[in-house]
């Protein structure tokens, strides 16, 4: 099949949730499909990594969207309905560019990845369209305004929320959506019941994360957590585990020592560190800081979709604590995958237990890597999005859905 990727970022380097998932999805398909990427850049400093994408697409292209573009496309929307994050990504030249790219790449298939994308495909001829949403965006911007507490930032984001739910029925013009979580899908179900949505969950690249050696040792007293710190449910989450539920720990346990782990962390969040937290940033082998962790936990408290930092230590053996919005939907089941809780006091007994018990940590690092490999590989994700690839491309609707492209 010939099918043509649009995304809103450089799927490279894959150091991000977004940019790893649409990096592994055309490196697994290239083998067995003619591969077009079509994206944007901010800058001319991007084109570098367009290079790496070359050795699996047959094409990439980019239309540079500067920051200052984006940031005159979110004043020009605040009169109106269109969602921030959709006008952000408003571009005329990104338009020719599609047309031009269907003109002559004639794609079988236009893959297109997350809501803010979906004006330039839906209703698009010619293709069978695919909106890859990951998450509920409207279901994500709920929660965050009912736990914030900046009255400015809760106000913003309700306004967001608003413009999210009266856009998100635009998904009616793809023929297939596809989110991560039975969550995300009931969720946008109640919105817009008669889209076509189908679950397609991330993955972890099983041949970077396989479980630690017995030469590998870990520290038994190390706890991490990691994530983007940019991505704000994580800067709350590392607040959270921070003040409230690592100290819980301190108290059972004074030889604890906690690592948040992930690249940008605001000044709020490095101003945690202290002599038991410490505050990476960026590092480089991801990996490897969860293989020398007794246990990772996820205090994340909104959000949706699928968390990273739930499957990737599960992948490796590494015993998880979470809260109930870390694994809404996985289909996981405490106590036999992974612990969960959503007050501090039994995150913090979780996390007490999984490090003085070596029996519990045992179980649990046995049953991480089963239940990953048999349904979070990438492998077994490309199979399954194949599968939707062909199911829509044979129904003739698929080619003769009405309206232009964007």
């Amino acid at each position: 099949m010939r099918i043509l990727f649009l995304t809103s970022r450089v799927p490279y380097p894959p150091f991000r949730g977004d940019k790893l998932k649409i990096f592994n999805l055309i490196r697994q398909l290239a083998p067995r499909h003619e591969i077009m990427l079509l994206t944007f850049i901010q800058n001319r400093s991007e084109e570098q990594h367009l290079a790496a994408l070359k050795s699996f697409c047959t094409r990439v292209e980019a239309v540079t969207l500067p920051v200052w573009a984006s940031y005159w496309n979110c004043l020009r929307a605040i009169p109106g309905h269109t969602p921030f994050q959709v006008a952000y990504f408003s571009s005329p030249a990104m338009r020719r560019a599609l047309a031009s790219a269907i003109e002559s790449f004639v794609p079988e298939i236009i893959h297109t990845h997350l809501i803010r994308m979906a004006p330039y495909t839906a209703h698009a001829r010619g293709a069978a369209c695919v909106l890859d949403m990951t998450d509920a965006v409207s279901l994500y911007l709920g929660r965050f305004a009912e736990v914030a507490r900046n009255p400015l930032m809760r106000f913003a984001v309700r306004q967001e929320w608003r413009r999210m739910v009266r856009f998100e029925p635009i998904i009616l013009g793809f023929n297939r959506v596809l989110v991560c979580s039975t969550v995300d899908r009931e969720a946008l179900l109640k919105s817009v019941p008669a889209a076509q949505i189908q679950i397609m969950e991330n993955g972890v690249d099983l041949e970077t994360f396989v479980a630690p050696s017995a030469t590998e040792k870990h520290d038994p007293h190390r706890v991490i957590f990691t994530g983007n710190m940019s991505y704000y449910p994580n800067v709350d989450g590392a607040h959270y585990l921070a003040t409230e539920v690592f100290p819980l720990v301190k108290a059972a346990l004074p030889d604890a020592q906690l690592f948040i782990v992930g690249q940008n962390p605001p000044r709020s969040v490095r101003a945690l560190a202290n002599k038991h937290v410490t505050v990476t940033g960026f590092v480089k082998d991801i990996r490897a800081e969860y293989a020398r962790s007794a246990v990772a936990v996820s205090p994340v408290r909104f959000g949706a979709g699928t968390l990273n930092k739930i499957l990737e230590p599960l992948a490796l053996g590494i015993p998880v604590v979470t809260t109930p919005c870390g694994v809404d939907g996985l289909g996981l089941l405490t106590g036999r995958d992974l612990l969960v809780a959503d007050t501090p006091r039994a995150l913090a007994d979780h996390l007490i237990h999984v490090l003085v018990d070596p029996a519990l940590r045992g179980r649990l690092s046995e049953a991480g890597p089963r239940i990953v490999r048999s349904r979070f590989g990438w492998d077994v994700i490309v199979r399954n999005l194949e599968t939707v690839y062909q199911d829509i491309s044979r129904t003739p609707s698929s080619h003769t859905k009405g309206g232009d492209c964007g």
